[in-house]
């Protein structure tokens, strides 16, 4: 596992689109177009675990770009359930109600999800009790 940043990026000429990339060393915070920052203890599931949630929005695959609200693409990075820290949000965005209603709302999917994968684990083990105790 490699640690690094995932960067979300826009630029003025293509409006609506959300730029996704990686580095390992620490960004430079003032550069134009930077709306998103954060360090993930491993950056090469990051990108997939966000591509999971935006792959409906995606634009492009290289340089990966989504057609997506920066809102929703900032909430998605941020409700990545690995060990990350955010280390630059725009400001606007860091005071933006929808903006934390819409990560709350991703991480009760990501528990709801979790645990009916527990429940059909459990069902799944169950009936591999009951089936090795039925007569033959």
């Amino acid at each position: 596992m490699r640690k690094g940043y995932l960067l979300l990026e826009t630029r003025p000429d293509q409006p609506g689109i959300v730029s996704v990339s990686t580095q390992d060393g620490a960004p430079q915070l003032d550069r134009s177009g930077l709306r998103f920052a954060a360090r993930f203890d491993d950056i090469d599931a990051a990108p997939m675990h966000l591509h999971e949630c935006l792959r409906r929005h995606l634009n492009t695959l290289e340089p990966r770009s989504y057609a997506v609200d920066l809102v929703e693409a900032v909430a998605a990075a941020d409700a990545v359930e690995l060990d990350h820290r955010r280390v630059y949000i725009e400001p606007a965005l860091a005071e933006c109600d929808r903006l934390d209603d819409r990560i709350n709302s991703l991480h009760r999917r990501h528990r709801r999800f979790d645990q009916l994968m527990h429940a059909i684990g459990l069902f799944a083990l169950l009936f591999l009790l009951l089936w090795g105790l039925a007569p033959l």
